[in-house]
């Protein structure tokens, strides 16, 4: 009787029940590959685990470390939020999969920036904005409370219109003179 040669198998699927989630886990270019995978979604393979898809990036601290720990999370409907790990430092990982994860974190953090501030003042009983950003000239309209207008680093602001789009003043210093008056004259916290 000849003998049936063993076949390796790849690793089981991990669970949430499978791995500690009571950890941080830091993701390491030895031992994590980010990848498009089926249809385009992004997909990261660890090393001895398996590979997850439908995984998004989130920043952990997107103002004072734009490049630094950043979370892949994967979303399914068994496990939605599944946190994978932790990216210490992007710059430590391959030039093209460290693009595809600057991809993955422009496409949920879509931000408008604002590059000259035309016109502030009062419509409809909501702050008005005619601006210039990356993407043009353009109107929007902000509810007049703090929470709508968020400090940015260290001299900037976030400005969350109506419709809860972004559009960031990386530096409130840097307009001109005549901008910043206008702007501080109603947004002055």
């Amino acid at each position: 009787m000849e003998a049936q040669a063993l076949i390796p198998t790849a690793p089981p699927a991990p669970t949430g029940e499978s791995i500690d989630r009571t950890r941080v886990r830091y993701l390491e270019p030895g031992t994590c590959r980010v990848h498009l995978g089926r249809h385009g979604a992004l997909t990261a393979t660890i090393k001895g685990e398996g590979t997850y898809g439908g995984v998004f990036a989130a920043y952990a601290f997107p103002v004072a470390h734009p490049n630094r720990f950043i979370s892949l999370i994967q979303s399914t409907e068994e496990s939605k939020g599944l946190e994978l790990g932790i990216i210490r430092d992007l710059d430590q990982f391959p030039a093209d999969q460290a693009k595809l994860i600057r991809e993955a974190l422009q496409r949920r953090y879509f931000v408008h920036r604002i590059s000259q501030l035309h016109q502030i003042g009062w419509k409809f009983g909501f702050v008005h904005f005619e601006v210039e950003t990356d993407k043009g000239r353009m109107e929007f309209l902000m509810r007049w409370q703090q929470d709508r207008a968020v400090d940015y680093g260290q001299g900037g602001k976030v400005l969350i219109d109506v419709n809860d789009n972004r559009f960031l003043i990386p530096d409130v210093e840097a307009l001109s003179a005549t901008e910043r008056g206008k702007f501080r004259r109603i947004i002055y916290w």
